[in-house]
């Protein structure tokens, strides 16, 4: 701090906002320092369970058939596992590629109804119809771009058969070196899978569903009579619908999935916007609930969910809008500037070296399932902050975004061996 602002008005509200910060966010300390020094058990071995693979794609044809192959490839009983793939209101060869590649394959037409979520709730109504209504012990979620280890569908059995009626795995990527933003999504995601999922996991709360790569028990899904999950982030929405109603989302990092992430900073933006807008969704549907189990069930799950998702990128902002404010005030009135320009300079700085030390420790402790070139994973560790640091804009942009559901394009058509080649190094075989 400044001396000479030490009793000021400014001194006063950033130490407000780093007690904000810390009662949002401190907790996460607790859970890096478990990840660090515990790994999380791996689910005894179980006996296997029938599985359907549901898979929704739009104008996937460069990727599906791959993704097809990994789950062939499984160390499991192939006549255990159906895959059941959704052609949504697709305009390529991407159902045709997907039946010659063995898959049960139905087409969807809605320009109404668009999304993932009603993608799914139409792909498990097919099978519904189809008379194996609840026949499946659990029901798997992938997207079109992503590869299974071989070992996928067994831990999910295992932690399935070992008592989670939801379960997420741990989500890796197939282009971390393409670029900084899918090396910054990759970090993302890494670190979300150890330091928040795992950590929840190893303290026995709840996990958090990330679009891809989860499995839900099929007596769960009875209970919820189906997928019922529509907003722009189903994902978020399935999550605070299930620690609302006190369910335990589990994890494994022994179930991998390699996913393709975003290169072009035009596409990124629309995604990233598209999933603030289905978080404040997701708030609208669930928060009240949330909040309420907060103090009356004393649920931390539904604490942690609230606080994780977008309070810290709101607190930033209004942080950010509040000196930008105060520094156009002073100029305004030929006030001096320093003061609250040095607070916004600290405050940024912070920022960006606490999300710098993050993005390291998860680069460096996942630095062995990372297929990249070493220099280039601790390279991207310096612009993982900026790519955290372009959601601010986005937040003020969602109001007057007009896109429903922004197309990814995919094209990493690519086999697990492609992805591990990448790093230039024996993969780990550990995990």
């Amino acid at each position: 701090m400044f001396e000479s602002s030490e009793f000021s008005p400014y001194f006063i509200i950033n130490n407000v906002i780093a007690c904000m910060f810390a009662v949002c966010y401190g907790y996460q300390l607790i859970f890096i320092l478990i990840s660090v020094r515990k790994r999380n058990p791996r689910f005894p071995k179980a006996e296997p369970g029938r599985y359907a693979v549901l898979i929704c794609a739009r104008n996937e044809e460069a990727v599906i058939g791959q993704l097809i192959g990994s789950v062939r490839s499984q160390k499991y009983p192939a006549e255990l596992v159906d895959i059941h793939i959704v052609a949504d209101n697709c305009t390529d060869g991407t159902a045709r590629v997907a039946r010659e590649a063995g898959a049960r394959v139905i087409e969807r037409e809605d320009k109404e109804r668009v999304g993932k979520g009603y993608a799914l709730e139409y792909l498990i109504g097919s099978i519904t119809e189809s008379g194996a209504k609840w026949d499946y012990d659990g029901y798997i979620v992938i997207d079109a771009d992503n590869l299974l280890d071989e070992h996928f569908i067994a831990e999910f059995n295992n932690a399935m058969k070992g008592g989670c009626r939801a379960v997420t795995a741990y989500r890796d990527s197939k282009n971390f070196s393409d670029n900084w933003l899918s090396a910054s999504y990759a970090v993302w995601w890494l670190r979300e899978a150890r330091y928040l999922n795992g950590a929840r996991c190893l303290l026995g709360l709840s996990a958090q569903v990330s679009g891809t790569g989860f499995a839900i028990r099929g007596d769960l899904l009875r209970e919820l009579g189906g997928w019922h999950y529509f907003t722009l982030t189903e994902d978020v929405e399935f999550t605070f619908a299930m620690v609302a109603r006190g369910e335990r989302i589990g994890y494994t990092p022994y179930a991998i999935l390699y996913d393709e992430q975003p290169t072009d900073f035009k596409q990124s933006w629309d995604q990233r916007v598209r999933w603030i807008k289905g978080y404040f969704q997701a708030y609208a549907r669930y928060g009240a609930r949330m909040l309420a189990r907060v103090f009356t069930a004393h649920s931390f799950p539904c604490y942690d969910m609230l606080v994780n998702t977008l309070a810290g990128a709101v607190l930033t902002l209004g942080t950010l809008v509040f000196y930008s404010c105060a520094i156009l005030s002073h100029a305004l009135q030929r006030v001096p500037v320093w003061e609250p320009l040095l607070y916004l300079g600290e405050f940024i700085g912070t920022c960006y070296g606490m999300l710098f030390i993050i993005g390291l420790i998860t680069v460096h402790t996942e630095r062995d399932y990372i297929y990249a070139p070493k220099p280039k994973i601790m390279r991207y560790a310096f612009t993982f902050p900026m790519f955290l640091l372009t959601m601010l804009p986005m937040i003020i942009c969602v109001p007057f975004d007009r896109n429903v559901w922004p197309r990814i394009v995919h094209t990493r058509a690519m086999d697990i061996d492609d992805v591990k080649s990448a790093s230039g190094r024996p993969p780990r075989e550990d995990r």
